[in-house]
């Protein structure tokens, strides 16, 4: 049995179906619109790119900061072995392998200043300037490190010296001593005759290892003036004042020197004083 408002049912089945229709390809076709769009994947493609490069750079920039790291760490260690050490040779070898780590962390520096040019990412080359000028202040620092510590070793080598110098002279002045009291010891008395005992003059030999022994003190005494002038600075007073007292003693044991060598280890000793003093090389026909 057939409705009798068929024809009015059918035609609103068509018209509900049309509005359905035209609701659904609305909101469809907004999402084809802006899903289609070619400015949003090329955006994603852009974040998806810059992102990559941050990933790329901050491996490379962690992998750099690791390797000057390890370069500090080993620095430290071998620091810390030569506060210790005493023999020269272990000393060498420790000072080397220093002086490589810092040829590295040079090589280190210097890739990295050139691979911050090339970042892209601006915090990140921030962190490499910053990293860039701490570690120039480090090398910096560790220049003046290690000149302090050459010039240590260097005044602990004259005072060395000076005290091998004080005893030497010590010695020397024993050994006149002995030889003065040898010689004025009186002569054996004759077998066959009497009277008082004759001083025993000096032989040749005797005379000239006093001498000798007192040119040997003379310029002891001379050369530990030179060396006290050497730890003042540069053109001071007191450095002047020494060097001329030690060019003073040396041209008073050149008068009379004990021997050919003394005289030219003496010559030889008072180039660099004349030098720096400003005197010529010739000195009253002696120098």
């Amino acid at each position: 049995m057939k409705p009798l408002n068929q024809p009015e049912r059918r035609t609103r089945l068509w018209q509900f179906t049309l509005l359905y229709l035209l609701a659904l390809a609305t909101p469809l076709g907004a999402s084809y619109y802006l899903f289609s769009n070619k400015s949003i994947a090329d955006e994603n493609a852009r974040l998806k790119k810059e992102l990559d490069r941050t990933h790329e750079e901050q491996a490379r920039l962690i992998t750099q900061f690791d390797t000057l790291t390890h370069h500090l760490q080993r620095i430290d260690a071998v620091d810390q072995r030569m506060r210790v050490e005493s023999n020269d040779l272990v000393l060498g070898k420790l000072a080397t392998n220093n002086q490589d780590y810092l040829n590295s962390i040079a090589v280190g520096l210097s890739q990295l200043r050139l691979d911050s040019a090339q970042m892209q990412i601006p915090a990140h080359r921030l962190l490499a300037r910053n990293v860039l000028r701490d570690f120039d202040l480090f090398r910096s620092n560790r220049s003046t490190i290690d000149v302090l510590r050459q010039e240590l070793a260097k005044r602990g080598d004259d005072a060395r010296g000076s005290e091998r110098t004080a005893a030497e002279l010590a010695q020397a002045r024993q050994q006149i001593i002995m030889l003065q009291a040898s010689l004025s010891r009186p002569a054996p008395m004759p077998s066959g005759g009497g009277g008082s005992p004759a001083p025993a003059a000096p032989s040749g030999s005797a005379r000239l290892q006093i001498a000798l022994l007192g040119d040997q003190i003379a310029f002891a005494e001379a050369d530990c003036l030179r060396q006290r002038a050497l730890d003042h600075k540069a053109r001071s007073k007191e450095r002047k004042q020494l060097l001329q007292q030690s060019r003073t003693a040396f041209i008073q044991i050149l008068q009379d020197p004990a021997t050919e060598d003394l005289k030219q280890s003496i010559e030889k000793t008072l180039e660099p004083i004349n030098l720096e003093l400003g005197r010529p090389a010739r000195f009253f026909g002696l120098l």
